[in-house]
This record gives C-alpha cells, sequence and structure tokens, in this order.
C-alpha cells in the first residue's frame, strides 16, 4: 500500500515537473518574443529618427549656404569661403533635438590629408562632360600610378562613354567591346549624368575610379573655379608644377591655408595673373601661361554647386549612418542625394 502511494506521488512529481518545465520554456519564449518585437520596434524607431535627422539636417545645411551666398550676393569672396569650407563652428555639429550631424571633407592639399568641417565646391572640379582629353589624361598621369599608354587608353575611354559613334583612336573599339562582355551594354553616347557610370567604362577599376573621384563632376556650366580649384586640377587644365604652386601660394594669403579670411580672391579671370604677380614673382612666360589659360575659357570666379557629406548620429542609440548630397545653390534644391 505504502509502495502504491509512493509511486503516485512520484507520478504526480514528474509531472509536475513536467508541467513547471513547459511553463517555464512558454515563459521564455513569449518574454524572447515580446524582446524581439521590442528590438525591431526600436530599430524602425531608429530608421525613422535618422531619416529625419538627415532631411533636418540637410535642410539646415541649405538654408546657411544659401543664406551666406545671397548675403554675399552670390559673389564667391575669401570670407565666403571659409564660412561654407572651413567652418567648424557650423558644420562641426548640426543638431536637430538630441541628435546631431557632422559635415566634413577631406581636402588633399601640399601633400597632406586634412579634414575640414565645411561642404565642397564642386566647381572646382573637372566637369567629365566639357573636358577634353588632353586634360583628363593629365589629371590621370598625376593621380594614378599607371603607364603612359595605359593613361591615354583610360582617358580615351572616359571620354568615348559620352561621345556618340565610335572613337577615332586606332584600335579602340568600345561598341565592340561593352556589346561582347558577359553581361553586355552599350555604351551611354550621351553627358554623363551620374560619377558612378565611370566604373562601367573600360580600363577603370574601383580603386582607380575612389583616386580620381575627389578632381571630378558633372554639375556646372564646366569652368573651373580659380578660387578654390586645386593644384592637381590645375596643372591638369594646362599649368606647369611651378605656376600652379604660385598661384596657390598667392590664393592661400600669409597664413599659408586654404580657406580662411585672408585667401587671396580673384574677382575676373583675366586679372588672375596680375594680381598673383602682386603676391609672388611671375616670369613673362608664366604669366603668359594664366592669361593663355583664361582665353580657352575654362576658368571662373564662382560656383553654385556644393558637395556635402554628412554623418548623422542618434543620441539614444549611438547609430550613425554617412549620406551624400550635391546642392545646386543656384536653384535652391537637391540635385542628388545617396546614403552610404
Amino acid at each position: 500500500m505504502r509502495l502504491k502511494q509512493a509511486q503516485s506521488c512520484g507520478f504526480v512529481l514528474i509531472f509536475a515537473l513536467w508541467v513547471l518545465g513547459l511553463l517555464t520554456f512558454l515563459a521564455v519564449s513569449v518574454a524572447l518574443g515580446v524582446r524581439q518585437k521590442t528590438l525591431m520596434a526600436e530599430k524602425l524607431e531608429d530608421q525613422n529618427r535618422m531619416f529625419y535627422l538627415q532631411e533636418a539636417v540637410l535642410k539646415q545645411v541649405k538654408s546657411y549656404i544659401h543664406k551666406e551666398m545671397d548675403q554675399h550676393q552670390f559673389n564667391y569672396t575669401a570670407d565666403l569661403k571659409s564660412r561654407i569650407h572651413n567652418n567648424s563652428n557650423f558644420f562641426g555639429r548640426v543638431s536637430f533635438g538630441a541628435d546631431n550631424a557632422t559635415v566634413s571633407y577631406t581636402l588633399f592639399e601640399q601633400g597632406r590629408a586634412l579634414e575640414q568641417f565645411g561642404v565642397v565646391d564642386e566647381e572646382r572640379k573637372i566637369n567629365l562632360n566639357t573636358t577634353n582629353v588632353i586634360v583628363v589624361q593629365r589629371l590621370i598621369e598625376q593621380v594614378l600610378d599607371i603607364k603612359p599608354e595605359e593613361t591615354l587608353l583610360l582617358a580615351q575611354s572616359i571620354l568615348d562613354w559620352r561621345q556618340q559613334g565610335q572613337a577615332q583612336a586606332d584600335g579602340f573599339f568600345s561598341d565592340d567591346y561593352y556589346g561582347n562582355l558577359k553581361h553586355s551594354y552599350f555604351k551611354k553616347d550621351a553627358n554623363y549624368e551620374l560619377l558612378e557610370e565611370l566604373l562601367l567604362i573600360k580600363w577603370m577599376t574601383r580603386t582607380k575610379y575612389e583616386k580620381l573621384l575627389p578632381y571630378l563632376t558633372v554639375y556646372g556650366e564646366g569652368k573651373v573655379n580659380i578660387n578654390t580649384a586645386s593644384g592637381v586640377v590645375l596643372y591638369a587644365l594646362g599649368l606647369d608644377h611651378a605656376v600652379v604652386d604660385k598661384v596657390l601660394i598667392a590664393r592661400r594669403g600669409k597664413d599659408g591655408a586654404e580657406a580662411t579670411g585672408d585667401d587671396l580672391f580673384f574677382v575676373k579671370t583675366f586679372d588672375v595673373a596680375s594680381d598673383v604677380a602682386s603676391v609672388v614673382k611671375l616670369e613673362p612666360q608664366e604669366f603668359r601661361a594664366i592669361d593663355a589659360l583664361n582665353l580657352q575659357g575654362v576658368l571662373t570666379t564662382n560656383s553654385y554647386y556644393f558637395y556635402c557629406a554628412m554623418q548623422s548620429r542618434l543620441s539614444r542609440s549611438g547609430w550613425t549612418r554617412n549620406a551624400q548630397a550635391i546642392y545646386s545653390s543656384r536653384d535652391n534644391k537637391v540635385l542628388y542625394w545617396r546614403e552610404k
């Protein structure tokens, strides 16, 4: 009798433990499900907050640039340069509530890579839709470590993409090349709309593309702003290194730094040579070289298109996201937007 009672009690105990285990499993499962849904809800909320943060920051940047341009009557003065290209007070922390963003870029000057807070002048670059093969070839020579014959082929490929019809260079059959790829496509035969199109070009690689990217644009009328152009771009346009150095020395002012309040501001392109000569000595041939470049109609002293690279950060989660935009101050609108 006692044996049967013991067996019965043991059975009840086992059953109770089994039920307890089942309930524990269900409780854990429910808790995990709730936790997963909570995390998903938080992630969705963060995505929405990030979207509105980026939108708000870009609106603040647009408003700031347009206001500064308007106050300077859309003239590219030294003061304007420092306010939009080298201004940590504004671009170092653009806030929207507790969340914030930084707007910065890397300035490659004098063999150094410097982080600057601000936006980039798109018209300091070479426009792919208006340039010629000589300029592109001179640019590639400086930026890429490749053989001279490869430099010419790549330069031809870049321009051939937008030119209608077959390229004229001997042995350069781009249509046959693109049409015979495993995943074939046609070359564009029209102007570049995005710089990313360069990745479709024959002889182009991702590494080459990344190195050329800081010096190329598809925005603007095609002229290069002499007040912001880099030494690499000025050389590509046709000036030799000695003249380029003198232009930059004169432009940077006494502090030798780019985009500060003491920069020399070139008002008229036909006065550039005389303005430079007022600061540093120019040899007669150097003076003529600058004037000759102006006569080609490739220079300007103003800009209206700007590249904005933002890194936005949510205060609660610490989540960050990068985005890029091209803003036209002339039309007061964003022409390009991409998240990285």
